[in-house]
């Protein structure tokens, strides 16, 4: 007869609870698996779709850079604040509505998907310090959204522009020489701002049976008019008569001032413009807008210009013979470091900047302001040069200079 002792069967019991406490530690373990496997899935999965937010929005940046950087924050009319402005919550993609909603004021980054935009946030007190209606800084906001809408991230930066011109303000006069006036033709010169229309380091020359200046009426105002009075190319109009051949100079004419004769060229030059002629020529070469000495350039450009190198200047002729050069809110600033002619039917809007022989034919209209290095000045032609200031004191918003534009360091914010 067997006998069955007590702890063999305690042995099975131990067994037992062994193996299910292991089996519940195996499906401990295995439920903590899959739910870090699940967290780890969306971890990542968020991270994708922020990489997707943050990359549509640094492509808004991008493309909100560089379209002010071709005209500032307004191409259409520049007087009139900012092309692209916040748009309300409607007007942004959302989960619930996963596009691009038509009609938004930012502008729809150039993506496969559109889900990125970018705007200039100008209000007052935005940390960049950007006046409302500020044409040449801004502050750029830009927006990017992952493909199905989840994940949004906003990135911004601040742009502005670089002065071209010393003291930021164009010269003073319509006319400005180191050298003498020379035979200057029949030029007609208007300037309703202030009382100076030519200033120069040597003598005056020979005037034409029709060169005539004119300034505002005595007893006038700048504030008597309206901006488009002020620069009306009509010398008939709100001026009065000054110096033509028969009366000979009168006020409004300054030579042999030694302040401009004894100047050696660079001093000159600095005595317009913040940067050298290197730096400048160099601004223009990054835009494409550099040419070689007595070669034709698009008549449409607008911003800087430069013919030429930086070095002596050249004695080839570069001759302008018709066109529209720049605009009134979009001027140019033409530097020719040579001889220059100017002939035919020319509207230019600007300034231009001669560092060698000045000659004028034809009918040519400048609304702004003719610098000239060396001299000589001449020609018989019938010029029509309006004096208007550009820049500080114009009274004008300060038209944006393509070439001067500049994202400012250390502005960049994703937060």
């Amino acid at each position: 007869m067997k006998i069955i002792y007590q702890h063999t069967r305690q042995k099975g019991a131990i067994s037992l609870l062994t193996a299910l406490i292991l089996l519940i530690g195996i499906s401990l373990v295995t439920f903590f698996t899959a739910k870090t496997v699940l967290v780890e899935t969306q971890i990542s999965a968020n991270n994708y779709r922020t990489s997707q937010a943050v990359a549509a929005a640094q492509a808004a940046l991008d493309e909100g850079t560089a379209y002010f950087m071709t005209g500032g924050t307004d191409h259409d009319d520049p007087m009139n604040g900012v092309d692209f402005t916040a748009p309300a919550p409607a007007q942004q993609p959302s989960v619930a509505n996963c596009v691009m909603p038509v009609g938004t004021p930012a502008a729809p980054a150039a993506l496969t998907t559109h889900l990125a935009l970018f705007y200039f946030d100008n209000v007052a007190g935005n940390r960049c310090g950007v006046d409302a209606g500020d044409n040449n800084a801004a502050l750029l906001v830009a927006r990017g959204w992952s493909d199905d809408c989840s994940a949004m991230r906003e990135i911004s930066q601040c742009l502005g522009t670089f002065d071209i011109f010393a003291g930021g303000k164009t010269p003073e006069q319509p006319f400005v020489t180191r050298a003498g006036v020379g035979v200057f033709g029949n030029a007609r010169i208007v300037n309703r701002y202030n009382n100076s229309n030519i200033w120069a380091g040597g003598d005056a020359g020979v005037a034409g049976a029709s060169f005539a200046t004119f300034l505002r009426p005595s007893n006038t105002s700048r504030s008597d008019y309206e901006q488009s009075e002020l620069n009306d190319p009509n010398e008939n109009t709100n001026t009065q008569l000054v110096s033509n051949r028969d009366a000979g100079f009168g006020i409004d004419v300054v030579t042999n001032d030694p302040t401009l004769g004894t100047k050696t060229p660079d001093e000159f030059f600095e005595m317009f413009f913040a940067q050298s002629k290197t730096d400048l020529m160099n601004v223009a070469d990054g835009i494409g807008q550099r040419y070689d000495v007595g070669s034709s350039f698009p008549t449409n450009d607008t911003g800087l210009i430069w013919i030429g190198d930086d070095g002596v200047p050249s004695t080839t002729t570069t001759s302008i013979t018709g066109g529209t050069i720049g605009s009134e809110s979009n001027i140019a600033i033409l530097i020719v470091n040579g001889d220059l002619s100017i002939s035919g039917n020319v509207d230019f809007f600007g300034v231009i900047y001669v560092t060698g022989e000045l000659r004028i034919t034809g009918t040519p209209r400048v609304r702004g302001s003719v610098i000239s290095e060396n001299g000589p000045n001449a020609g018989g032609g019938t010029l029509n040069l309006v004096y208007v200031p550009y820049g500080e004191g114009s009274g004008t918003p300060n038209p944006f200079i393509l070439g001067t534009g500049a994202v400012i360091p250390g502005s960049w914010r994703d937060w």
